[in-house]
C-alpha cells in the first residue's frame, strides 16, 4: 500500500491534503492503488468535488480489465483451445505459448482454475507500465 492509502486508511484524514496527495500521485501509483484493490477506499475519503479525479481513470482500467476478461472468455470457449487443454499440459503450453503470447499469464491461471479478478487487474497494470524487469547487461 502506498502512502496515499496508508493515510486514507487512517483515523485521522484531512481531505483536503488527501486531494493534494493524490493529485501528486503519478499516473502509475494511482493505478497500483486501482490494482491492489483499496483505490475504493482513497475515492471514499476525498471530498465530493474531487472524486472525479479517481472515478474517471479508475472506470478506463476498469473498461480494460472487461476487455481482457471478454477475450480469456472467448478464448476460454474455442473448440481448438478446450481440445488442447484436455491433452497433455506441455502441449497445452507450448500451445499457447504459440498462439496466445501475450495472455498466456491468464490463461494458464484459468487453466488451473485459479484465475481471479486480482490477477486480471494486476495483467491490466503489468501490460500498461511493463512488469517485467529490464537490465542493461
Amino acid at each position: 500500500m502506498n502512502q496515499v492509502g496508508r493515510y486514507a486508511a487512517s483515523d485521522e484524514v484531512d481531505d483536503v491534503e488527501l486531494m493534494k496527495m493524490v493529485m501528486e500521485l503519478p499516473e502509475k501509483d494511482k493505478m497500483v492503488m486501482w490494482s491492489q484493490g483499496y483505490i475504493d477506499l482513497v475515492i471514499e475519503k476525498l471530498p465530493e468535488y474531487a472524486r472525479d479525479i479517481l472515478e474517471n481513470r479508475m472506470q478506463k482500467w476498469e473498461d480494460t480489465k472487461s476487455f481482457y476478461q471478454d477475450q480469456i472468455e472467448d478464448i476460454l470457449n474455442d473448440d481448438e483451445f478446450k481440445k488442447q487443454a484436455k491433452g497433455e499440459r506441455k502441449q497445452f503450453a507450448l500451445f499457447v505459448m504459440e498462439h496466445y503470447r501475450d495472455l498466456q499469464s491468464l490463461l494458464f491461471a484459468a487453466y488451473d482454475g485459479k484465475i481471479t479478478e486480482e490477477d486480471v487487474r494486476k495483467f491490466v497494470y503489468r501490460r500498461r507500465f511493463g512488469g517485467r524487469k529490464k537490465y542493461l547487461h
